[in-house]
């Protein structure tokens, strides 16, 4: 799906950048939805080991989810482009249910992990504004 076109390159440009590897190993798979559709990313050690298309109905199980509508990634990914938006984290704070988690041990790794997935997201919003 078109939104997240980006995730592949992302995943590219993570992997090149040592400052991407600075932020620490992050071990975790994490899955992004925008409806019907979803993505699974492996993040392990120091790199983004994988991206691959999830099935949605099986995600929901899984212990880090990131939800949005196509719009609202469309309009988070064009404002992380322009510096406007707040972090992952930040956002569920504001608006709660962006960020599931199967339990409050997968919540604490996202909050951990959580500077590597920005990182992730934030290649692919310069990457989908290219």
């Amino acid at each position: 799906m078109a939104v997240f076109d980006w995730m592949v390159n992302a995943r590219t440009e993570a992997n090149a950048d040592p400052e991407f590897r600075a932020l620490g190993s992050a071990d975790a798979t994490v899955c992004f939805q925008s409806g019907k559709h979803g993505r699974r990313v492996v993040f392990e050690a120091f790199e983004v080991q994988s991206v691959s298309e999830a099935n949605v109905d099986v995600i929901k199980d899984d212990d880090i989810l990131i939800s949005m509508s196509t719009r609202e990634w469309n309009s988070y990914l064009y404002r992380r482009r322009l510096g406007r938006a707040p972090t992952l984290l930040a956002l569920d704070a504001e608006k709660h249910g962006v960020i599931k988690t199967k339990d409050i041990a997968a919540r604490l790794q996202f909050e951990r992990i959580s500077r590597s997935i920005q990182s992730f997201v934030d290649y692919g919003a310069l990457a989908s504004g290219q």
